[in-house]
């Protein structure tokens, strides 16, 4: 099962590529801003793991409609187990449905390179991989402006690359504000 999600992922993203090459990443089309609020309760013998997060999402528009290519630099606070920080980049495939309403749902998901100060014996690694999904609605507030709501599912590992790895499953509830570049 994991392998044929894997391999459907792989798939999925190369397709993306191609659409990939018809933009400049220095001239995004968009941008979106926000903050978030994510916790994991599954952490040993340490209690919950906190974070309240800043970024911003660079958006440029892909060939297919209503898709976008996303790139998400961001940094975290940790305020529980203890004071800590999380610094990294997520690359994002965000699904805008077209509807004919001031409010649209929206889904995202992709994957990054997370950097966390927390020790944990969940994870052993200072470098780790952030992968998430998001399901939300984007709401029109008028000149090519809108609101963003949003929950997030967030894994973050190191990919089997030294034992303790069983990951740092967050929730995630964002708030964020979008416009035109």
């Amino acid at each position: 099962m994991k392998k044929r999600n894997v391999l459907f992922a792989v798939v999925f993203f190369l397709c993306v590529s191609f659409s990939l090459m018809a933009f400049d990443i220095r001239k995004p089309d968009g941008k979106e801003v926000f903050i978030t609020y994510g916790w994991d309760d599954h952490l040993k013998h340490q209690g919950q793991y906190v974070h309240h997060t800043a970024g911003i999402d660079l958006c440029y528009p892909l060939k297919w409609k209503n898709l976008q290519f996303q790139l998400e630099p961001f940094v975290s606070v940790v305020s529980s187990p203890e004071v800590n920080g999380e610094l990294g980049i997520v690359f994002f495939i965000k699904y805008t449905f077209p509807v004919k309403f001031p409010i649209k749902p929206y889904i995202r998901g992709g994957s990054g390179i997370i950097v966390i100060t927390q020790e944990t014996e969940e994870q052993s690694t200072l470098f780790n991989f952030a992968s998430q999904s998001g399901y939300g609605l984007s709401v029109d507030i008028g000149k090519g402006r809108y609101l963003l709501f949003e929950y997030r599912n967030r894994h973050v590992s190191n990919g089997d690359i030294k034992e303790p790895n069983s990951g740092i499953d967050s929730y995630i509830w964002l708030l964020g504000f979008g416009s035109k570049f």
